[in-house]
């Protein structure tokens, strides 16, 4: 028996929101900044917007990439800027001290498509937690932003959010933010 999901609906369920739907006409393979704009996820399907974790080689593993199910990802950065108020003025002086990292957001649904609980995709997302260290994200959205080579992400927290009544879908949550290479001998 071949079951069907509504990704959408999964959505609703595990953040209360549903996620707009995509009338894309023509689909290009890739983007002007180095990556897919679309990919297959569960059943064979095409979604939007890919998101690929890398996580670097170490002394016992080889890198290896991991490919996020269904994702859904949103990017925030903030300015800190100092504000200075002028006697007898109208206004105040603004002064630019930083850009803060970026903070990102990828939210997303693991189908089992054998119809069990998906234990094996649920080990590998907390494997990709556990690591300890920067890692290096690649999407069309994150490599607009994300530029630099040495530019990569730490993930600073990880959410599974309940879903009832369904055995073989597990929603996931992960927050990252940018991490830059700094050289403290230019300072």
């Amino acid at each position: 028996m071949k079951t069907t999901y509504d990704i959408r609906s999964l959505f609703k369920a595990s953040w209360g929101y549903t996620p707009p739907v995509l009338d894309i006409i023509k689909q290009p393979e890739e983007s002007n900044n180095d990556g897919p704009y679309f990919d297959k996820g569960a059943f064979g399907k095409s979604y939007f917007m890919p998101v690929t974790l890398i996580i670097p080689a170490s002394e016992t593993q080889p890198a290896r990439s991991i490919s996020l199910p269904n994702p859904v990802i949103r990017i925030s950065s903030r300015k800190t800027i100092v504000e200075t108020a002028m006697v007898n003025r109208t206004g105040t002086i603004k002064e630019l001290i930083n850009t803060e990292d970026f903070k990102i957001s990828i939210k997303g649904v693991i189908i089992n498509d054998s119809n069990h609980f998906p234990e094996d995709e649920i080990k590998q997302l907390h494997a990709l937690y556990s690591v300890d260290e920067a890692i290096t994200i690649n999407s069309v959205l994150t490599n607009f932003f994300l530029k630099s080579e040495e530019q990569k992400v730490v993930i600073t927290d990880i959410n599974w959010p309940e879903v009832t009544g369904i055995q073989n879908v597990k929603p996931y949550e992960l927050n990252l933010i940018s991490d830059h290479a700094f050289d403290l001998n230019r300072f």
